[in-house]
C-alpha cells in the first residue's frame, strides 16, 4: 500500500464515523475495501489512528496491482477514469469521516463544543485566503456572534510574534468599556471597538467566563 501524503492536513478521525462508513478495525487500524468500475478494480484505505492514509488498487483481472491513476504524466483516458473513481472514494472518506482541527488550543476546542451542544452551530470558515480563521452565527438570525481567529501576539499589542488563538465577542458599549484592560481583554481585532471584544484562548480568561460572554453575544445576535 502506499501513504497519501497531505491528504487529512488540519483534520482529527471520528472513530464512530469511521465505522458507519464501513470501515473494520485489524491490527489498531481501520480497513476499507470497495469496487470501482464495475468491479474492475478493488480500492483498499487502511486508515492509522495517526492519522496516516495508505491505499492500494488491484486489477481484479489480473489480481495485479494498478498504479498508472498515480502518474499523472502517465494517465491516458482510462486511468483518468480510474483516478477520478480513486478521488471520489477518498474525497467521501475525508468529508465523512473526519472533522476539522484547524484549531489547536485546548480552550478553543472546548468552545466549539460549547456552542455546538448548546447552540447547535458550528464554524463556518469564510475566507479562503485565512484558512484558520471563522465564524458562528445565530441562525434564525443569520448574525455573527463569534469570531475566531489565529494571528500574532503583535497584532493585538502584546510584545510577541507568537502565534494564538483568539476570541472576538459581542456586548454593549457599557460592558465593552468596563471589560477593556488590555490585559485579559482586548480591544476587537478588525472588528468594531465599541461593540466587540478580544480574548486570548491560552487560559487567561476562565472557559466558564467567556461561556457567560459568549451568552451574551447570542443574545445580542437577535438584534445586532
Amino acid at each position: 500500500m502506499r501513504e497519501v501524503e497531505n491528504f487529512i492536513k488540519d483534520k482529527k478521525i471520528d472513530l464512530k464515523r469511521l465505522k458507519k462508513f464501513g470501515f473494520k478495525l485489524k491490527d489498531n487500524s481501520y480497513y476499507y475495501d470497495v469496487f470501482l468500475l464495475n468491479n474492475q478494480f478493488k480500492m483498499s484505505v487502511k486508515i492509522n489512528l495517526d492519522n496516516s492514509i495508505f491505499t492500494e488498487i488491484i486489477d481484479t483481472e489480473t489480481n495485479e496491482p494498478y498504479v498508472l491513476h498515480l502518474l499523472e504524466m502517465k494517465r491516458n483516458g482510462y486511468g483518468e477514469k480510474v483516478y477520478m473513481a480513486y478521488s471520489e472514494i477518498l474525497e467521501r472518506i475525508k468529508k465523512e469521516c473526519f472533522e476539522d482541527e484547524r484549531f489547536k488550543a485546548n480552550y478553543t476546542k472546548e468552545i466549539i463544543e460549547y456552542v455546538k451542544n448548546k447552540y447547535g452551530d458550528k464554524l463556518e470558515f469564510l475566507w479562503e485566503k485565512s484558512p484558520k480563521n471563522a465564524v458562528i452565527r445565530r441562525k434564525n438570525s443569520n448574525k455573527w456572534y463569534a469570531v475566531i481567529l489565529t494571528l500574532s501576539k503583535r497584532k493585538i499589542n502584546l510584545d510577541s510574534d507568537e502565534k494564538i488563538e483568539i476570541i472576538n465577542l459581542h456586548n454593549s458599549p457599557k460592558e465593552i468599556e468596563k471589560l477593556i484592560d488590555n490585559k485579559k481583554y482586548f480591544p476587537a481585532y478588525h472588528m468594531n471597538k465599541k461593540h466587540w471584544c478580544t480574548i486570548c484562548l491560552d487560559g487567561t480568561v476562565e472557559l466558564e467566563e467567556i461561556y457567560k460572554l459568549i451568552d451574551i453575544s447570542y443574545e445580542l445576535a437577535k438584534w445586532y
